[in-house]
């Protein structure tokens, strides 16, 4: 008998019917009748039928025709995203969707179920390695190019998303330091945008000095030292003489690598030195281009997550506001469904799609704010686990791709509508209104699920 994930499967259908009942909500009032498929809602509806067919429908087919046709599927998904540069619609800022009548579709949603399969693919070949650079530079061209086709139509939170797909090359043994210096770059990003660019190079030079002197002999008394002059730069940066930090940065890193040179590790502190030179020269260049090259709509976006301080409240940062609020308004209990004050009086814009959350933290409550969030970490890990007791290696890698973007959209949407991450307008899986999310997604699923029930058949076969 063939087996099929009927707990990942139930965990989508409740996901759908989730997002449909607070679309609805979203459109709700008591005092204007319209007709139900003139709504939001009831053209979600239209998209939850097409939704279910791809899910059910992908079943009937084995997974070796996935693994088939996924250079074929990739290059039609690269030639839509090329076309829609030239003959797409331009909602929202973003030249990225199809306009047929009253349905916008947006190819990039198709573009990354075409990204993982073609990647699966390419991964799942013999002779091909992660540790190799030819291999390793073709994989992330296959994740780049659409990703760089989306950037130039001008949606960088999809571009962001394709991204995440990288994380099945982590999977398949990518070098740990690559992760790691990533890491570092995103946070020194931050600082400098956050802080000031200069604070960056404090925290380098500090960081670089202990580095050195725990490779060297007397430990004990380097760590001494380490945290007394850690303990000088935080008080005097307390006191606002950001000058006196930056000093006694560079007497502890001149100090550090005397004690290198003393025992001739000369080569380890040139090393070094350039590293730190380089990290600084990207966090003042993130700076720079910050304050120079930015539009001012795109430094409110990222100032409204970094400097909420210095944004307008009835400006950039009104949605974030008016969001958390809502979220807050919900208490333990929430205020019971279509109750949402907050929800009728159309305070949280785009409340159907990209804040949705904040109508399921109104109505819902902490209850059930926790209970998607539980959802969706259940279906992730069900998915992981797909793909680590899959033998089939494209089957592994297409699983770890979809929970590298179904991660990405989670964490990204949920955290936005609290002001944790940057206002980058992507939509929450299965939830948020949009025909070509929703389908995308349900595409996503549907072949994995599809996969993992024809690997389990053929290997009762076998």
């Amino acid at each position: 008998m063939k087996k099929f994930d009927w707990i990942s499967f139930a965990i989508v259908i409740s996901l759908i019917i989730i997002g449909l009942m607070m679309i609805y909500a979203a459109g709700y009032q008591p005092d204007n009748i319209v007709p139900f498929f003139s709504t939001q809602a009831g053209k979600q509806s239209i998209f939850i039928v097409g939704a279910l067919v791809i899910l059910t429908g992908s079943q009937l087919i084995d997974w070796k025709f996935w693994s088939g046709f996924a250079y074929p599927f990739y290059a039609f998904t690269i030639f839509l995203l090329l076309l829609v540069l030239i003959l797409g619609a331009t909602i929202k800022g973003s030249t990225s969707w199809f306009q047929l009548g009253w349905f916008s579709f947006q190819p990039s949603e198709l573009a990354k179920v075409g990204t993982i399969m073609a990647l699966a693919s390419f991964l799942s070949h013999h002779r091909t390695r992660v540790s190799d650079t030819r291999d390793l530079m073709v994989a992330s061209g296959i994740i780049l190019l659409p990703a760089l086709l989306v950037l130039l139509q001008g949606d960088a939170g999809s571009a962001l998303v394709f991204l995440s797909i990288f994380l099945v090359l982590f999977r398949e043994g990518l070098a740990i330091w690559i992760p790691v210096l990533l890491f570092i770059l995103a946070l020194l990003f931050v600082l400098a945008l956050k802080y000031d660019v200069f604070v960056v190079l404090p925290l380098l030079l500090f960081a670089g000095g202990i580095f050195l002197l725990t490779s060297v002999k007397r430990k004990q008394m380097h760590l001494l030292v380490s945290l007394g002059m850690i303990m000088l730069a935080i008080a005097f940066a307390f006191l606002d003489r950001l000058d006196i930090v930056i000093g006694l940065s560079v007497i502890y890193m001149l100090y550090a690598t005397i004690e290198n040179f003393i025992n001739k590790q000369i080569r380890q502190v040139v090393l070094l030195s350039v590293g730190i030179t380089i990290l600084f020269g990207f966090a003042y260049t993130s700076s720079y281009l910050f304050t120079n090259v930015l539009e001012r709509h795109q430094q409110d976006r990222i100032n409204v997550w970094l400097n909420p301080e210095d944004c307008d409240p009835r400006g950039s940062l009104y949605n974030i506001l008016q969001s958390k609020i809502a979220i807050g308004s919900g208490g333990f209990t929430g205020k019971g469904y279509l109750q949402g004050t907050m929800t009728k009086l159309n305070y949280v814009p785009e409340q159907s799609t990209d804040f949705i959350y904040s109508i399921i933290g109104e109505e819902h409550g902490f209850i059930g704010s926790i209970a998607v969030i539980i959802l969706f970490l259940i279906l992730m890990l069900r998915v992981i686990d797909i793909g680590e007791r899959a033998r089939i290696p494209f089957i592994r890698h297409y699983a770890f791709g979809v929970v590298g973007v179904l991660f990405t959209h989670f964490i990204v949407n949920i955290g936005m509508t609290m002001g944790l991450m940057p206002v980058i307008g992507i939509p929450l899986p299965f939830i948020s209104s949009g025909g070509s999310s929703l389908l995308g997604f349900s595409m996503l699923i549907g072949i994995l699920l599809s996969m993992d029930s024809s690997w389990v058949r053929s290997r009762r076969v076998m």
